[in-house]
């Protein structure tokens, strides 16, 4: 990735303009950008629901992370959601994120993504087909969608209602030849039927990000920064059993198969060890990611 750069235009024949936007239908002749110069890394869509659940905003968040150690460009929109978690998740990776507007360069939208806005453009890049000046209209937004799916190898849907905008990017993939990537959620949550069906429609249902890269035949270990920690069978047994969404202790107990007090005390210990989280009204989620925002 190149050094930060001012606003600037490239066009279709720029060498600057990604490669596989130029195979989609229709690509746009001119593009405005802001921040580092894109350049060939591979890149990977992640978005979702704007109205999207904690362990949606957790998982978008910790798989683009994880994809941004190994390399992987995120592709998003910026909306509040899941496309917030996923680019903070790619700089908290230490990696490179594109942020696809609807709008020009010179407004922020939403207005409360201002500062997400600046790490984006000291640490990735900010694209538009929009002249500078252009308001963020509702018609745009399933526009600029096939930017975030053409430039990409391929899209991540992270909860997303059967008619959201996240769905209209995805369909895109798959008009475009890209692999589309479902990750599940509750069977009883709204956000959950679009990658539900997509998943009945022939895209991957996905879980972590190694079964991504696989997918695309670009496995590699992703990077860590100490091994696992070893763990008492107990505490095995308790975080086999905590999900992302938050559980009460005596659920937690019953299904650990142990005693309310000794899941109690286990539940202390691996919140030491950052493994769990400890929600509002006594109740225990496994720690996807502690810097994972649950306002984006």
């Amino acid at each position: 990735m190149g050094g930060f750069m001012t606003s600037r235009t490239i066009r279709r024949r720029d060498a600057e303009y990604p490669a596989l936007l130029r195979e989609i239908p229709g690509p746009p002749d001119l593009l405005w950008l802001s921040g580092t110069r894109l350049d060939a890394a591979p890149a990977l869509a992640v978005v979702g629901s704007r109205k999207a659940s904690r362990y949606g905003l957790e998982a978008a968040f910790w798989l683009a992370k994880e994809l941004s150690l190994s390399g992987i460009t995120i592709v998003s929109g910026m909306a509040k959601g899941i496309d917030a978690a996923a680019h903070k998740g790619a700089l908290a990776g230490g990696g490179t994120t594109v942020a696809v507007l609807g709008c020009g360069l010179d407004i922020c939208y939403p207005a409360r993504h201002k500062d997400l806005l600046r790490q984006i453009k000291h640490c990735g890049t900010v694209v538009t087909e929009y002249p500078p000046g252009t308001r963020p209209l509702p018609h745009h937004f399933p526009v600029r969608n096939r930017i975030i799916a053409g430039m990409s190898l391929g899209v991540v849907l992270v909860e997303a209602a059967p008619a959201g905008g996240a769905m209209i990017t995805a369909r895109l993939a798959m008009e475009f030849g890209r692999e589309v990537f479902a990750v599940p959620g509750a069977v009883h949550s709204p956000v959950s039927r679009g990658p539900h069906m997509l998943v009945r429609d022939g895209a991957r249902l996905v879980a972590s990000a190694d079964q991504i890269l696989e997918d695309l035949g670009m496995l590699r270990s992703l990077q860590t920064d100490q091994p696992p920690p070893v763990l008492h069978p107990d505490e095995a047994r308790v975080l086999s059993v905590l999900e992302a969404e938050p559980l009460l202790l005596d659920l937690i107990a019953r299904r650990a198969g142990m005693p309310v007090s000794t899941a109690a005390a286990v539940l202390v210990k691996l919140e030491l060890q950052s493994l769990v989280s400890r929600r509002p009204g006594g109740r225990y989620a496994a720690a996807v990611e502690a810097g994972a925002d649950q306002s984006p």
